[in-house]
């Protein structure tokens, strides 16, 4: 097990000094907005950044009104079982960013809750500390996302559910040209923003019908836990996107599974 501390800063700090440490440090902001200054070179950045710091490597953060994050060390970049159990030696840092969903951030309160519930590590904390490892191995391979598609991607992903929900409403609310914005975000997940709202809506829609022998939803409220107010139309959208009504769509994966 290579997890040696979690933790999160105290308060709201405007300043850390510099300082370095024997050990991996993987820091995950959660408030505040300022610059990371990380072996020499100066990083921005804002809630969902992730740093992960080699060993040795001085750094320091400054932020002027203020930051908060959670912070988790390790002796070693152990890749899990799923990536093959391999060691990683890093000589520069890694910038990342957290998900739209905030896993990171996420994943890290529940570990520094459990880290500190607990006397010994125990196989919870290790899954958690291995899950946190994904996700960094995940950020690597994943090209990088333009933090305003992020922020317009987590929006939607709140907001799923919710039929008076506009898609240009979010972009508006970015402060960015509209259009340049659907280019970007085209660009980050080939999909234009209303496209990819449908499509979050769609598959939670084919979720809730597999299910839909055990738990019995007509239709309709379906359509409405998917974010729409008209079942007719649901169904239409629904057709066009899969080639199947959705009690078509229930009946074949009724019949698959039997």
């Amino acid at each position: 097990m290579a997890l040696l501390l979690v933790g999160a800063s105290p308060n709201r700090l405007m300043d850390h000094e510099l300082h370095s440490h024997d050990f991996y440090e993987i820091i995950v902001n959660t408030e505040g907005e300022g610059t990371a200054e990380i072996g020499g070179r100066e990083y921005p950045f804002s809630p969902g950044t992730v740093h992960v710091i080699p060993p040795a490597m001085p750094h320091r953060k400054t932020a002027p009104a203020g930051f908060r994050d959670f912070y988790m060390r390790t002796d070693t970049l152990r890749r899990t079982d799923a990536f093959h159990k391999k060691e990683v030696v890093l000589s520069e840092p890694l910038i990342l960013a957290d998900d739209s969903c905030h896993t990171m951030t996420n994943l890290l309160a529940i570990l520094l809750s459990r880290y500190l519930i607990q006397k010994e590590t125990d196989a919870v904390t290790e899954t958690l500390y291995n899950a946190v490892m994904q996700m960094i191995e995940a950020g690597i391979s994943s090209p990088p996302v333009n933090p305003v598609v992020s922020r317009v991607i987590q929006t939607i992903t709140a907001s799923y559910s919710d039929p008076d929900f506009q898609v240009t409403e979010a972009l508006t609310a970015t402060g960015y040209s509209k259009d340049h914005l659907r280019r970007c975000f085209q660009q980050a997940t080939g999909m234009t923003p209303h496209g990819y709202l449908t499509d979050i809506r769609i598959r939670y829609a084919k979720r809730l019908l597999r299910q839909r022998d055990a738990v019995r939803m007509p239709v309709s409220e379906i359509a409405m836990l998917c974010g729409y107010y008209d079942p007719d139309y649901f169904c239409r959208l629904f057709r066009a996107q899969t080639g199947v009504t959705p009690t078509a769509y229930q009946r074949e994966h009724s019949t698959s599974h039997q």
